[in-house]
């Protein structure tokens, strides 16, 4: 876990480093006016794990299977630990965070899974230089232990978890459907807990650190001096100066802490959603133009082409076109190459879900019959 944790903490200092405003933004996580410890679900689920961890270390047996299977599903469930994971990673990147990063699908008709969040995570943690994070997520996360537990679909002995209605978990290879808890659950729910301790430390000293104001040079969004605000207790929000102008008089605009409400308050800003998710949109289509392919997951790739795609945006549809068409061409490059046969024979099924959705979203811009004829000749060689 040494790595893990090394990781972990360059992230938080190479983000403040690239944008100390973004690293600011991220921590405050604000949504709204109202209290920043019942705005957001992070401060009760630092309090819910650490509970869950002075029980796990109480208890033996069955008693304590229950308790770390609570604390491991609960541990992988928080959308804001997800958030602010993700967003320190595109500040380090060289672009703007967000409070909503991993939060509802594609045309936000229901909020993201476990997983589905997970996936999009894993690639900008590979793009932030991150890998020993992404081992952390893909050596401890099982979806089948938490989906067995929420929805009681186990059973145990005193050293066994037995899963029901679930598809197998794969341990070295092999699916099974029970495992030691001592081998195989105990020493994950550990790697947890040090990880949990490690962010919420990093988190939370981050946000103490600000003990005086401030000033830095920031996107708010067209460039600013911003004075941070810090006391005693912390980080208090942020202010610009002189920033915007109403019936010929100059405001203050920026967000900071009412005292005397416990609550964070917008001054003089409004959040036109539209034009965020424009500029967010704008910023994701960089990033995978200047990307040479998609490492880990393409969850958060496809999940940007659905968006594209419901917008309707002309400029955006071409971008993500010729990107379709770049990440399917390099894999059938990959594929041409390939010298093992049965390796050759799998990659269509990656390659035409690329060329299909440039042809879906792509019409009237191009001519799609190249295309198809790649699409066919992937086909009739994967019948082979």
């Amino acid at each position: 876990m040494e790595n893990v944790i090394n990781d972990l903490k360059s992230l938080f200092e190479e983000a403040k480093q690239k944008s100390e405003f973004d690293f600011v933004l991220t921590l405050m996580n604000y949504r709204g006016m109202g209290t920043h410890k019942l705005m957001s679900n992070l401060y009760e689920w630092f309090d819910a794990i650490e509970f869950y961890k002075k029980l796990y270390n109480s208890h033996e047996l069955k008693e304590k299977t229950r308790i770390a299977t609570l604390l491991y599903s609960t541990f992988f469930e928080n959308s804001d630990f997800y958030n602010i994971i993700g967003s320190l990673s595109k500040v380090k990147l060289g672009y703007k965070g967000s409070s909503y990063l991993f939060w509802k699908t594609n045309k936000y008709e229901r909020l993201l899974g476990i997983g589905e969040k997970q996936e999009a995570l894993l690639e900008l943690l590979h793009d932030a230089d991150k890998p020993n994070i992404i081992s952390f997520f893909n050596d401890n996360h099982h979806k089948e232990i938490r989906n067995t537990f929420f929805h009681s679909a186990y059973a145990l002995t005193d050293e066994d978890y037995i899963m029901h209605d679930s598809e197998p978990i794969f341990i070295e290879r092999l699916g099974i459907s029970s495992f030691n808890v001592n081998e195989f659950l105990y020493p994950k729910v550990e790697n947890i807990i040090v990880f949990f301790e490690t962010f919420r430390e990093l988190y939370l000293e981050s946000f103490a650190s600000y003990k005086t104001d401030k000033e830095v040079i920031g996107n708010f969004p067209n460039p600013s001096k911003i004075t941070i605000f810090g006391d005693d207790d912390g980080l208090k929000g942020f202010k610009i100066k002189n920033s915007i102008q109403f019936f010929g008089k100059w405001h203050d605009s920026g967000i900071w802490y009412n005292e005397e409400y416990d609550m964070y308050e917008g001054h003089n800003i409004r959040f036109n959603m539209p034009n965020v998710e424009t500029v967010e949109i704008g910023e994701q289509l960089t990033r995978y133009e200047n990307k040479d392919d998609i490492h880990q997951s393409d969850v958060e790739f496809y999940n940007l082409v659905e968006k594209i795609s419901d917008r309707k945006d002309a400029n955006e549809i071409a971008r993500a076109t010729n990107l379709l068409l770049k990440f399917g061409a390099l894999r059938q490059k990959k594929m041409e190459d390939e010298e093992n046969v049965f390796k050759k024979r799998s990659y269509p099924k990656y390659i035409i879900p690329f060329y299909k959705k440039a042809i879906q979203i792509g019409t009237g811009l191009f001519d799609p019959k190249p295309i198809q004829d790649e699409i066919d000749k992937l086909i009739e060689q994967n019948a082979e």
